[in-house]
């Protein structure tokens, strides 16, 4: 239950961070059917990427540093990881790595850094350090 709180929130702030980024970059907002487009391809990606590569990959990381936690290689790896979803994303409407460097991907590129930070913040608090 903890890592679908943890998940939901994170995609939270990233939707969040997204609209600020298209607004703040390009001077439009996120509405009709590009709030829907976006909301549906970031949910699969998301959902996708946390099952497959965020999850594991955090909880091998706690296991890791068991003997020695620390708090900051969980937003770390959260943020490093956000190329995945990016990618998924990507590859879901015919990219290849160029379009890595579309000005769209790097709108989902602020979404998935804000939403790899959040997740590594919750996850260590929700599983690290005894579970604070």
């Amino acid at each position: 239950m903890k890592l679908v709180a943890i998940s939901i929130v994170s995609w939270l702030v990233g939707l969040a961070a997204y609209a600020i980024a298209l607004e703040v970059f390009w001077h439009e907002s996120l509405q009709g059917g590009d709030l829907t487009a976006v909301l549906f391809w970031s949910a699969v990606a998301s959902i996708v990427c946390i099952s497959v590569v965020y999850a594991p990959i955090m909880f091998g990381l706690k296991n890791w540093l068991a003997a020695r936690p620390a708090w900051w290689p969980f937003p770390l790896a959260g943020v490093a990881l956000g190329v995945f979803p990016v990618m998924l994303v990507g590859a879901m409407f015919g990219g290849d790595l160029h379009s890595l460097y579309s000005p769209e991907a790097m709108l989902f590129c602020c979404m998935f850094v804000a939403f790899g930070l959040v997740f590594g913040v919750g996850f260590f608090l929700a599983y690290g350090r005894g579970a604070v």
